[in-house]
This record gives structure tokens, sequence and C-alpha cells, in this order.
């Protein structure tokens, strides 16, 4: 149930990241709670676990503030939402995979596509891309 949940908040999360550079918050909400009711009643989970992962998006959010913007505060909130459900060392493999494929993309499109560096891209269809993968990974 997890792997679908979070599937669907992040392909959400992309669409609306791809199309109008956002993260809706009456879309990150209805996660969280429901995150945090299942990490408050399910045997998996508990909240200190869901707290931990939070924290690395909350992280991310302070880091926004102090890069003036360069962090999107969305993604900082999306990643506190995928904590929740993921736990911290999970959450931290999430970011650190959407962090490789984000750059590796952002390298091919500067030197192929001749993008400036500076050019911003959305995070969340690299964070999706790395669940995905995470979750296949994790199957073989």
């Amino acid at each position: 149930m997890i792997i679908i949940t979070v599937t669907v908040f992040l392909a959400i999360c992309a669409y609306t990241d791809i199309k109008e550079r956002v993260i809706h918050i009456h879309v990150l909400l209805p996660f969280l709670a429901a995150g945090i009711i299942y990490a408050a009643y399910s045997g998996g989970n508990t909240l200190l676990t869901a707290a931990a992962g939070a924290a690395c998006g909350v992280f991310l959010l302070i880091l926004s503030f102090f890069t003036k913007g360069a962090i999107g505060e969305g993604d900082g909130l999306a990643l506190a939402v995928t904590g929740v459900y993921l736990g911290f060392s999970a959450n931290i493999s999430l970011i650190l995979t959407g962090l490789f494929l984000s750059a590796a993309a952002s390298v091919i499109t500067v030197l192929f596509k001749g993008w400036k560096k500076d050019r911003e891209i959305p995070f969340m269809p690299f964070l999706l891309t790395a669940f995905v993968l995470i979750k296949i990974g994790e199957k073989l």
C-alpha cells in the first residue's frame, strides 16, 4: 500500500512540477495526513520513524530559505511527506538517487542540448523515477 501511495503522490507532484512549476499544498496535506495516520495506527512505521523521515524534507525546506529558493520549497515539503511514509534512511536514499538522476540529466542537457548551466529543471520527475528504480532494484 505504501508503494502505491508514494508512487501516486510523486506522480501528481511530478506532473504539476513539470506543467506549473509548483507543488500544490492541497496535494501535500491529504497525503501528509494519511501518512501520519498510517504511522500512528499501523504496525509498520512509528510516529518517530515518520518524524525522522519528514526531517529530511524539513532540512531541505530550511536550505531553500538560505539558498533563496535555489532548492524549491515544494521539493522540501514533498520530501517531508515521502519521509513520513518511508522513514529516514529510505527517504535519504530517495533524495540521493533523485539528485544523481537530476545531475546526470543536467550534464547531458548542458553538453548536448546547449542549455545554460543555471536553467532550472523540475525535481519531482527525478524523485518519481528514483522511487520506481529503487523499488525495482529491491525486487531483483
